[in-house]
Order: C-alpha cells, then sequence, then structure tokens
C-alpha cells in the first residue's frame, strides 16, 4: 500500500508541473491567445486526473488497510491454566501446560535426571464457576487414560488431593506478537540456568535455547541457534517480557 501511495504522489507532482513548462515554453508564448481554450481544457483534465488519486488515498479501502496493519495479533483467550507448574510430589521436577489446536499439551519431568513425558489433554471451559476442566491422559507416564484437573485461580487440582501451583516470576508460558501461531516458555531450572523453549508455528520444529539471569534482573537468551544475536537482553514489565530489541513476548 505505500509503495502505490509514493506512486500516487508522484503522478500528481508530475502532472502539477505539466501545465507550468509548457505554458513557459516559446512555443505557446507565441501562441498563448490562440491556445487560451486547449491550455483551459488541459486544466480542467490535470485538475480532474489529480483529484482522482487524492481521493483514492483517502478512500475507506485505503483506511481498511492501514487499519488492518497497524493492528497487532492479541494473545488467545480461555487459556489462563497455560503456565509452569510445580507439582508437591515431584518438587524437583515441573510441568509445563500450554493450550494446543486439539486442547492442551503437558510436559512433566519428575527430576533432573529423570526422564521428560509429553502428555495430551482435552480441555472444557466453564465461565460460570471460572474453571477449566483438562482431562490429562497420563498412560505415556505409566498412568491412568483420563484423570480429571480443575484449573483455576493458578491452580490445577487433581481427585486424590494433590495439587499443581502456578509459578511467578519469569517462568511461564508467553505469546510473542510476532509468531502469534507459536509459543515460548521461559523456565528457570534448579541450577539457575534458564531453559526457552520456543516454536514458531504448528509446522515449525521445537527450539530449546538458553538464557542467564543476571542480578541487574535482566535476561540474556541466546537466539544464535535460529540464526539470531549471541545474546539478547529481555526485562519483565508487568506480564510482559520485553526485549531491547523491541519485541515484547506476553505472559498468559
Amino acid at each position: 500500500d505505500n509503495k502505490i501511495k509514493n506512486m500516487l504522489r508522484s503522478i500528481i507532482l508530475a502532472l502539477t508541473f505539466v501545465p507550468s513548462a509548457v505554458a513557459f515554453s516559446p512555443e505557446n508564448v507565441r501562441s498563448s491567445q490562440a491556445s487560451t481554450h486547449v491550455s483551459a481544457s488541459r486544466r480542467n483534465f490535470v485538475a480532474g486526473v489529480a483529484i482522482a488519486p487524492i481521493s483514492l488515498l483517502g478512500s475507506p479501502a485505503f483506511a481498511a488497510n492501514k487499519k488492518k496493519e497497524t493492528q497487532p495479533p492479541v494473545p488467545p483467550t480461555g487459556v489462563e491454566y497455560s503456565g509452569v507448574y510445580t507439582d508437591p510430589n515431584h518438587p524437583k521436577g515441573f510441568r509445563v501446560v500450554r493450550a494446543s489446536e486439539k486442547g492442551a499439551v503437558i510436559v512433566l519431568q519428575d527430576d533432573p535426571i529423570g526422564d521428560v513425558i509429553k502428555v495430551n489433554a482435552k480441555v472444557k471451559s466453564n465461565k460460570k464457576k471460572g474453571e477449566t476442566t483438562l482431562a490429562i491422559d497420563f498412560s505415556p507416564k505409566g498412568g491412568p487414560k483420563d484423570i480429571m484437573g480443575i484449573a483455576g485461580q493458578g491452580k490445577i487440582s487433581f481427585p486424590d488431593g494433590n495439587t499443581w501451583t502456578k509459578t511467578s516470576g519469569i517462568d511461564g508460558v508467553y505469546f510473542d506478537p510476532k509468531h502469534p501461531k507459536g509459543y515460548r516458555v521461559v523456565r528457570v531450572k534448579k541450577d539457575g540456568k534458564v531453559c526457552v523453549e520456543i516454536q514458531d508455528d504448528a509446522s515449525a520444529p521445537a527450539m530449546e535455547l538458553t538464557g542467564k539471569m543476571r542480578q541487574s534482573g535482566f535476561l540474556f537468551v541466546d537466539f544464535s541457534p535460529k540464526g539470531g544475536p549471541k545474546y539478547l537482553a529481555a526485562s519483565v514489565k508487568g506480564n510482559k517480557l520485553v526485549f531491547t530489541d523491541g519485541n515484547a513476548w506476553i505472559k498468559l
């Protein structure tokens, strides 16, 4: 759209100078009286052509396209259960819960040297109660196929009395407006190192990046495996992880 606008402006300027150049030519000076009617007609034509592009630039179509361009992607709704959780039955491990196209995906590790296991869950929301039910298939972990977990208020509660608690701070599942169909997971490990898992969209491979927290509160992420900078700094501002390149991940 910007290229079209610039081209139209160039045409307007060119047409504006055409009558002036013709009027001051030697040939036109000698025959000014005979060409009065022709010049007037030419001026009317040029004015008509110039007005048309100007009107087009202010048309609803151009306005709609400009509005569409400036409207950034927004995080999905109804996925407040997404996040990094702790499990009191496995205090050295982690649970990452994130929304997927078919429900939810849960990545679990019981301890730092244990296997990382991925399980799926069916999701059903209850807006009146402000709760979300997760029917989790724990069979890849050797557990039952359908365990109901009730997610709400930063917790996921299970029938056996166990409760996962959503972590605060920099840990979490994030939405990246530059890759609205993907996800970002930031998790601080027990040894203090930071794991950043990213996937740009469903068809792209998931990548695990490394990060470091500084005493200044800044997180430095190594994006070089993705073709980016070696260390890009980011700071926590509210529910956002704001990078120095201007991009901001929004915590779900």
